[in-house]
């Protein structure tokens, strides 16, 4: 065995391995696609919620129920705000053609990890306001009929039915943006 420095990094790297172009490529493409239709579901089902909020807003506001009319008109907002929020923070990003595969992988898996910790600002607290109100007029129409003690009482039951929808959405993706860490905490240490 020679003394040369290629020998030398040679006999110190015979385990070395590197990562194919083509699979680093198909994994990327395999991950860019579940994001798109991770998304394309969320937009069926923003645009199919619009026309219920619109036609529940349009019925309390015949039947003279402004507020819950105004507070499913909020609703309807919150999820255009939504529809808009997943486009600018969980879409997937643009391939540029200089980037090498890993880099461009790591940066999506870093927007997909941060836009799944931040679900709570930009997914559920745009519906937030709306909901609260819409809340609020119910539980004001129940107090009219039945008392504050049944009013508040309705209140309560909705509300932790409706609090826990929104920990379970939360915590899957909490539990998402954990599996996504370890992946690119993996892809990270390649470089």
């Amino acid at each position: 065995m020679s003394n040369s420095p290629f020998s030398l990094w040679a006999a110190a790297a015979s385990d070395a391995t590197f990562t194919d172009p083509a699979a680093c490529a198909a994994h990327a493409g395999e991950f860019e696609r579940r994001i798109a239709r991770r998304n394309r579901i969320e937009r069926i089902a923003g645009w199919i919620q619009l026309p219920v909020w619109g036609g529940m807003a349009a019925f309390y506001l015949r039947v003279g129920e402004v507020p819950l009319a105004l507070s499913a008109i909020m609703i309807g907002v919150g999820v255009l705000v939504v529809l808009r929020n997943l486009t600018r923070r969980a879409d997937n990003l643009d391939r540029h053609p200089e980037e090498p595969c890993r880099d461009h992988l790591v940066r999506q898996y870093r927007r997909q990890y941060e836009a799944l910790l931040s679900v709570p600002l930009w997914y559920i607290g745009p519906v937030m306001p709306g909901l609260i109100a819409f809340l609020a007029a119910v539980t004001s129409g129940i107090a009219e009929v039945k008392g504050w003690d049944a009013a508040l009482a309705e209140l309560t039951r909705r509300g932790l039915f409706i609090g826990l929808v929104f920990c379970a959405v939360v915590l899957l993706n909490w539990y998402g943006a954990r599996r996504l860490k370890r992946d690119l905490e993996r892809l990270e240490r390649l470089a």
